[in-house]
């Protein structure tokens, strides 16, 4: 968004980013991956910046003896936990919504950059109208190849954004003498991510609240089954995300009702781990179950559910979050 509208959000109409040039005059889709990752360098430089500055503040005014004394190095050195007294000192760089990132990027590069069957002039007057009498150009960019169905064009654009970030980060220090990981660990954000992002490229709307809760694809949008999802999240190295990765995946009961569902499940699972897959997070409910609990939650009130780092009553969730739990695919 803050590449193509020039460092402008979209949803708040304020300038948060610096002008990385007229995407309109954009010869050839590396200049846009460029400007894409001047906004996430500039973006990563304020944030540990700041994080710094908090964390020095924290270290001089808010010690917590009983806690340093339960953390290893810290009466070693005789320093509050918060002021370098751990043998390790890493902060940590949540990220929402990678896959959308991707997919709009692999939207953009096809229709105008490789067919030439939009402009960039065009895209972006149909972004800052909400699609809205652009319905031709929704529909290609919306319909268009998403991430975590094993497609190589969009996923070597998902292993290069993420690849970049893990690595730029991990050249910033932190106060306390450890980098900046990041990594993906859900919980509940990802709706309030989507609304305050302006229309994307991937065919989202201004104020929908559909965004990819973890590094699997938005959901919805894996229609080639778990093992697809599996290889495209696989494209990304892993082993760059030391504030944990996670992926959601969804199973209907059906596939744990035999002997051979079940070892199926086993075995992907291992398949996963054993090619440098992180975190998987599993919820194994139907999608009738869901809907009719949105209706009837007096009836559905032991219903739980994994919504991220954590489990919940599905009654509990905010609407919102309960549309982003049912919309994930059922494999």
């Amino acid at each position: 968004e803050l590449a193509l509208f020039r460092g402008v959000c979209q949803f708040s109409m304020e300038k948060l980013a610096p002008d990385t040039g007229n995407p309109e005059e954009f010869t050839c889709f590396d200049e846009l991956m460029d400007a894409y990752k001047k906004q996430i360098e500039h973006l990563g430089e304020y944030i540990t910046r700041t994080s710094n500055k908090a964390q020095e503040i924290f270290a001089a005014h808010a010690p917590n003896p009983w806690k340093s004394i339960m953390v290893q190095g810290c009466i070693e050195k005789g320093l509050d936990y918060k002021n370098r007294g751990p043998i390790y000192g890493h902060g940590q760089v949540l990220t929402e919504g990678l896959p959308d990132t991707a997919d709009s990027l692999a939207a953009i590069k096809h229709f105008v950059f490789d067919t030439k069957k939009y402009t960039m002039a065009e895209l972006i007057c149909a972004l800052k109208n909400n699609f809205d009498g652009f319905s031709d150009l929704y529909n290609d960019f919306s319909n268009y190849a998403k991430f975590g169905n094993d497609n190589d064009e969009v996923d070597s654009i998902y292993a290069e954004i993420t690849d970049h970030l893990y690595r730029f980060f991990q050249t910033k220090k932190t106060f306390r003498g450890g980098v900046f990981g990041v990594g993906c660990s859900t919980f509940h954000r990802a709706p309030d991510y989507g609304y305050h992002c302006g229309a994307l490229p991937n065919g989202k709307r201004n104020e929908e609240k559909l965004l990819a809760d973890s590094i699997g694809a938005t959901p919805g949008n894996d229609v080639n089954g778990p093992t697809a999802l599996l290889n495209s999240v696989l494209k990304g190295n892993q082993y760059l995300a030391t504030s944990g990765n996670v992926l959601q995946i969804k199973f209907a009961k059906s596939q744990f009702e035999t002997p051979e569902g079940k070892a199926a499940f086993t075995a992907i699972t291992k398949t996963y781990f054993r090619n440098g897959g992180q975190t998987l997070q599993i919820n194994v409910v139907s999608r009738e179950d869901l809907l009719d609990a949105q209706l009837h939650p007096e009836k559905h009130k032991n219903l739980i559910v994994r919504v991220g780092g954590f489990r919940e009553h599905f009654i509990n969730l905010a609407q919102p979050l309960q549309d982003n739990i049912i919309k994930r695919s059922e494999n």
